[in-house]
């Protein structure tokens, strides 16, 4: 047989789902003329909101694609221009590079004597007097020192071995140009950057090193030639360095390419352009950046973004307000027409309003009618309507039904030491208690008068209904409700319960009984006890 144990949701509360049905029209022809005005009002909303929404789709439509018209216009514009700036930077790193490769042949094809050396210095004044962007011409020993240049001002006892570009050469045997990051140049304390090379002796061994100085300044003048705006910027990168880079900035001669994402993208293609916000000053921009053929350097061309699409963000706003003005008018026309034709059923919504609020308020009656103000559960009057149904249930389908009759030991004791307000307080806490020990939507919890309370479990067995019994007794213990009064010194409760297959010819009346003489066994056999009625247990 079917155990109360199941596991399903406690039903605990009357049910009240059953109310007024919807309201009988008895007017034909007007719920046709509702239905015929609503669908010509939802027809003209319809037909007024898919305008606004088509004007808008398309001006958005239309902003988006002349942002990408522009967008692609800036992004030829800046690699026509990075293009250009690498060709020139190129062309000039090659010139310092041919210019170095004649002077080193001429150094390692015979010994570097004083002749030799004498017979360069005019050469190297004559290199950079020719080369706007060339600041200077050096050559050094294997030791750093100064043994012939281009300047006016004698080299004196000035050592360049400490330089980085030179400890490179030292250590590497690579006969390779070094590009290396900008310096300030000891001889005329101007930036510049150095392009270097190796000397070797006969035997392979480092001799010196060929220095060839660009002038910032002149590359910087050389990109001042190129318009790119207030928040344009070019900048001429190594390898790891910052080289050069419009708008200048001293302290950005000394800056490093770091991990950002911009730099991943710059080193992951030879050309192309993005869209970032700068690490230098933090001006977003759109980007195009042009790796050089021969060298490893590349250039990056800069507009900022904001500056660059104000042509297009002023005509999308003069645009997007026309058509949001035009999208007003036929709106305010639509609602003024829409209005119009609601004001016919605003008196008929309004009583259906006052009809269904009226619905309302009487099943919420119903239900107050159902249930017990005390303590929430079942009132007497519903369980004994739910008893007669479930009972009828159980004879028709031949299934088991059982009813628990709860009593509060010595409740009167307790009133009289804790006055009504507590004893209202306990049969409160103790109905929530009993909730708990029901676990299916099908059982019914509620209160038979004063301190009884009853529990209706369709579909269970004697064995059942005491094990759900003894769960309530339990649950009520564990609340541990002080009761100086009583034996125990808590409040406790005892159950008596009854259940069999009803029978033709018997009655919700003697089920009841049999609980009850239960619960009489139970007070008299010590309190908080249960016990099931000897009929039930056959």
């Amino acid at each position: 047989m079917q155990k109360a144990s199941t596991p399903l949701p406690p039903e605990t509360a009357p049910d009240t789902s059953v109310g007024a049905g919807p309201p009988n029209d008895a007017n034909p022809f007007s719920r046709k003329t509702d239905t015929q005005s609503s669908r010509v009002i939802f027809g003209t909303t319809l037909f007024v909101v898919f305008v606004c929404v088509a004007l808008l789709v398309m001006n958005a439509w239309l902003v988006v694609r002349a942002r990408t018209a522009e967008n692609e216009q800036i992004a030829r514009a800046n690699t026509n221009l990075a293009r250009a700036v690498s060709q020139q930077i190129e062309s000039t790193v090659a010139l310092a590079e041919h210019i170095i490769s004649g002077i080193v042949f001429e150094l390692e094809r015979g010994d570097i004597t004083p002749d030799t050396l004498q017979r360069l210095q005019p050469v190297l004044v004559n290199h950079a007097a020719e080369v706007q962007a060339i600041k200077g011409l050096f050559i050094y020993d294997e030791q750093g020192r100064w043994l012939v240049h281009s300047e006016a001002s004698p080299a004196g006892t000035k050592n360049n071995s400490d330089r980085e570009y030179f400890i490179r050469h030292r250590t590497s045997p690579s006969a390779r140009t070094l590009i290396s990051a900008p310096i300030v140049s000891r001889s005329s304390g101007e930036w510049v950057i150095p392009v270097s090379r190796r000397i070797n002796d006969a035997d392979g061994n480092f001799a010196g090193v060929v220095l060839v100085t660009l002038s910032v300044k002149h590359l910087l003048s050389v990109l001042d030639r190129f318009q790119i705006g207030e928040q344009g910027a070019i900048a001429l990168f190594g390898a790891d360095r910052l080289l050069v880079r419009r708008p200048f900035r001293e302290a950005d001669m000394t800056r490093r390419n770091g991990g950002s994402p911009l730099q991943q993208q710059f080193q992951a293609s030879r050309s192309g352009t993005v869209e970032g916000r700068s690490t230098i000053d933090g001006v977003t921009r759109i980007i195009s950046f042009e790796h050089l053929l021969d060298y490893p350097l590349f250039v990056t061309v800069a507009v900022g973004k904001g500056e660059a699409l104000q042509e297009w963000k002023s005509a999308s706003i003069y645009q997007t307000t026309w058509v949001v003005l035009l999208c007003l008018i036929v709106a305010g026309s639509g609602r003024y027409l829409i209005r119009s034709m609601r004001r016919r059923l605003v008196a008929e919504l309004n009583l259906r309003s006052a009809r269904d609020a009226l619905t309302e308020a009487n099943e919420r009656l119903e239900h107050l009618a159902q249930e017990d103000g005390l303590t929430g559960l079942a009132n007497r009057r519903y369980f004994d309507a739910r008893l007669a149904v479930n009972f009828q249930q159980a004879l028709e389908s031949q299934t088991p039904l059982a009813v628990v009759m709860v009593d509060v030991d010595e409740f009167k004791k307790y009133n009289d030491l804790y006055g009504h307000l507590g004893g209202d307080d306990c049969l409160q806490r103790i109905a929530q208690a009993l909730r708990t020990a029901v676990l299916r939507s099908t059982d019914l919890v509620a209160r038979y008068g004063g301190e009884e309370m009853v529990l209706l479990l369709p579909g269970t067995d004697a064995e059942g209904a005491l094990e759900v019994a003894q769960r309530a007794r339990l649950a009520v213990v564990e609340l541990q409700i002080p009761h100086a009064a009583a034996v125990l010194s808590t409040v406790s409760i005892s159950l008596g319960a009854a259940a069999w297959v009803p029978q033709p010819g018997s009655t919700p009346f003697e089920l009841l009984k049999a609980a009850d003489e239960a619960l009489y066994r139970a007070k008299q056999g010590g309190r908080n006890t249960v016990r099931v009625h000897a009929a039930a247990l056959e």
